[in-house]
């Protein structure tokens, strides 16, 4: 009966943190799903037809993004210059825009579109592994001797080991995050100092990353870089952007209008 009794009070001891840990996992879940299934930003592919007149296009080209030069460069693959921050997923063979880097475990590139899923996922992830290991703690701190749990001791060792890696990845990000960077951006030295045109400030990037709305698709960007210079990307309807000439954007900007076309 006192055996009873102990485990018992074990039980109630743990539960809050159980239930809360039960919610966090389902979070984990669903930012794990849209980070793996959500569009990252990929852009359209030029046609074979549309890539006759392209063959000796110059492999770079610039503009000036607030006081800073930032290179285009064309891909020869999706055959346009990509945008700012765009690089070529050789994995899965797309152009993403702000690609930050192709996650194996998501099966998927992570870019401007998913970004924040994916962050998600990770804080949720690192919540899920700390309320763990306190169960399991919690819970051999209640039974006597400690051999005789050996389960939570094991759920224990391996929430320990995973969490290392897992923390460490989320620090790294919101490092990022605080200098508005990538992870490409940081591992090919992009940007470094004062010199990232991309940068809000850390208290902005965070909101920015966080609060905004997900981006929708493009339509018809290989149209920037080739027939229309001069074009703003206008909401429409449907899930998706559309190109529409305007005499006041400048070259190669994403100006986003609020105008149902």
């Amino acid at each position: 009966k006192q055996w009873y009794q102990r485990r018992v009070r074990g039980v109630l001891k743990i539960l809050p943190l159980a239930v809360v840990s039960v919610i966090i996992f389902l979070f984990t879940v669903i930012y794990y799903l849209q980070t793996a299934l959500t569009d990252p930003g990929v852009l359209q592919q030029e046609t074979p037809e549309d890539t006759e007149n392209d063959l000796r296009s110059p492999l770079f080209k610039y503009v000036v993004i607030r006081n800073t030069s930032v290179r285009l460069k064309f891909c020869e693959t999706c055959q346009f210059y990509r945008p700012p921050r765009t690089s070529h997923c050789s994995v899965c063979n797309r152009c993403v825009e702000n690609f930050d880097h192709h996650c194996p475990w998501v099966n998927n590139c992570v870019g401007k579109r998913n970004y924040k899923y994916f962050f998600c996922f990770l804080t949720c992830l690192n919540l899920h592994i700390l309320l763990t290991l306190s169960i399991c703690i919690l819970r051999c701190a209640t039974v006597q001797p400690l051999w005789s749990d050996i389960a939570s001791l094991i759920v224990a060792v391996f929430c320990v080991i995973s969490l290392v890696p897992v923390l460490g990845l989320l620090s790294f990000h919101i490092v990022l995050i605080r200098l508005g960077l990538t992870t490409n951006e940081k591992v090919t030295h992009k940007y470094t100092g004062s010199d990232n045109p991309f940068t809000e400030g850390c208290a902005k990037n965070f909101l920015y990353m966080l609060c905004r709305p997900k981006p929708l698709r493009y339509e018809g960007y290989k149209e920037l870089c080739k027939t229309k210079p001069r074009l703003a990307l206008v909401k429409t309807k449907g899930k998706g952007y559309k190109l529409q000439e305007q005499d006041n954007v400048s070259e190669y900007s994403l100006q986003v209008e609020n105008t149902d076309v």
